[in-house]
């Protein structure tokens, strides 16, 4: 089946106190974009790359994105993440059966989770990678008293990417827009909030951590250096 990876990169690096979008900093001689791009180039099940960027970095991106041949097309993003995912899925061609959704700042993927998410999508409509939580959780209340602990045998921390099947994502994203919905964090939230399929867990990865603060470059470095000694 023809697959389509969606590669969000429409972050502006609020959170980064950065003076450009995290995706365009470095690690090494390389920008997070471009580690991220590689990843889903080198995966023999991918057909192709949609990238969704800025549009005040959109020139940049181009440039970066046409050393991969798989990647067919760069858009310019929206102001949230639901609606920069939207325009991707809107973007995808008519005959693509799965699509891939992935955040730029998680440019350490594994192809192993790539491939996990993959496999699955044979026999499932949607799926994500977890984590196992390794502390103890609560739920706190608004004068931030702990109300109770969670049982973390049954709870997950989400990555991506998440996997489709592609017209079951272009309907998420149409039935949003007709409730005028767009507090999505992720995919298969609405997936789940519309009832347009089960969504199955597979195994995610620790070094798939979520690029967010400065200090995550020092953690994704070291990361990324084991990485290549393996």
């Amino acid at each position: 089946m023809s697959t389509t990876a969606i590669i969000l990169a429409g972050g502006t690096g609020t959170r980064f106190n950065s003076k450009k979008p995290k995706q365009f900093l470095e690690i090494g001689d390389k920008t997070l974009l471009e580690i991220c791009l590689g990843r889903f180039q080198d995966i023999r099940g991918i057909s192709e790359i949609v990238l969704v960027c800025p549009k005040t970095h959109l020139a940049r991106a181009k440039k970066l994105a046409s050393a991969f041949p798989k990647v067919a097309q760069v858009l310019a993003g929206g102001k949230t993440r639901q609606e920069s995912s939207a325009k991707g899925v809107q973007a995808l061609p008519a005959g693509v059966e799965r699509v891939l959704i992935h955040d730029a700042a998680r440019p350490l993927v594994s192809p192993g989770v790539i491939g996990r998410v993959l496999a699955a999508l044979a026999s499932a409509s949607a799926v994500m990678p977890v984590l196992a939580l390794g502390d103890t959780t609560v739920r706190v209340g608004d004068n931030g008293a702990v109300l109770a602990v969670l049982d973390r045998e049954k709870l997950r921390r989400v990555q991506t990417p998440q996997g489709f099947r592609a017209d079951v994502m272009r309907r998420a994203h149409e039935m949003a827009r007709a409730e005028g919905f767009t507090g999505a964090g992720d995919d298969c939230s609405l997936v789940l909030r519309y009832g347009l399929a089960p969504v199955v867990a597979v195994a995610g990865d620790p070094d798939n951590i979520k690029i967010t603060f400065p200090q995550d470059l020092s953690i994704a470095d070291s990361i990324l250096r084991n990485q290549r000694n393996k």
